[in-house]
């Protein structure tokens, strides 16, 4: 029985989980599969050879990030062509900016003030959306009451220190996200950003050796595989992982294809009650297999699951009429 919210939150939802369908909600230019059809649809100028490299006979991924650490990783090894290799990375980057302009929302355009006041309200906040929305709305009570774990030198990450001190919120970016880069010895990032810093000033174009760390797309084995790569990622998924109480989910579609590796983190936690938001823009036999293949995945688990429909959260009231 899928349930409105009012019916279930009195329950101690202590944790939560953000989806892309949040975005959505806020701006439809979220709905864009990917940014490389982004690319394609509004034909921003890449390169033929660098647009082949994103091919299944070259690299094989839709994931900007990837195709970028190959190419520095070729301009490193490579002692010919270098300036030709440093314009492909510089192309490809640039296009990556356009598409993201293309594709994400203008600071204007979200209510950050009533995102925060509902956020505030979780101990633990992780999100697989890349896009600025989280960071811009806790941003907007100037990370007051929040953390994000990266608060050693030159705002990076270190897994040598991460435990938070006081009662503060910590966000996960689960995929990574826009605002959040890698260096060549593997160090993770965050670039400071406020609603009037251009996404070309955060993605950067001038850096080789800062490489945007987000994973936009793609199927869940190769989003884990990327996790597992990065000491960042990995802590946010680990502690995902690691998570008791009780979790709300919204917006996510919990596609086995694409977020197999969600489901496992959250099966294997300690989660005692789980809240699924159900899009209540689906019709009631897609509303059916959606929590139909929920419950399959988790059968045998000693989670209580709970659907609710979207639009009777407090998330919600971006979502368009």
């Amino acid at each position: 029985m899928i349930k409105k919210w009012s019916d279930i939150d009195t329950h101690d939802w202590s944790n939560l989980l953000l989806g892309n369908g949040f975005s959505i909600g806020i701006s439809s230019n979220f709905r864009y599969d990917s940014l490389l059809k982004v690319v394609d649809d509004k034909k921003i100028g890449m390169y033929p050879h660098a647009r082949d490299l994103f091919n299944e006979h070259k690299i094989g991924t839709t994931n900007f990030e990837e195709v970028l650490r190959v190419i520095y990783h070729a301009y490193l090894v490579n002692f010919w062509n270098v300036d030709a290799i440093k314009t492909l990375y510089f192309n490809v980057r640039k296009s990556l900016i356009e598409a993201v302009n293309c594709a994400h929302v203008d600071y204007e355009s979200v209510d950050v003030q009533s995102v925060e006041s509902v956020l505030s309200n979780y101990r633990k906040i992780f999100t697989t959306n890349y896009d600025l929305i989280p960071y811009w709305s806790i941003m907007s009570s100037n990370f007051y009451g929040y953390c994000d774990y990266f608060w050693n030198d030159g705002c990076s990450f270190s897994p040598r220190n991460t435990e938070i001190w006081g009662n503060e919120t910590p966000i996960h970016y689960l995929h990574g996200a826009i605002h959040l880069r890698t260096q060549p010895d593997g160090v993770t990032t965050k670039v400071r950003a406020t609603g009037e810093t251009s996404i070309k000033n955060i993605i950067g174009e001038t850096d080789l050796k800062n490489i945007p760390l987000f994973i936009s797309e793609g199927k869940s084995e190769v989003k884990l595989r990327r996790i597992r790569e990065n000491d960042y990622l990995s802590f946010c998924y680990n502690r995902l992982m690691n998570l008791d109480g009780n979790l709300l989910v919204f917006g996510h579609g919990l596609d086995k294809e694409y977020d197999e590796h969600i489901l496992k983190a959250i099966k294997s936690s300690k989660v005692k009650r789980l809240a699924i938001g159900v899009f209540s823009g689906m019709t009631k036999e897609d509303k059916d297999v959606f929590v139909s293949n929920v419950n399959a995945f988790f059968a045998g688990s000693s989670i209580d699951i709970d659907y609710f429909e979207s639009n009777t959260h407090p998330l919600s009231l971006q979502e368009p009429a």
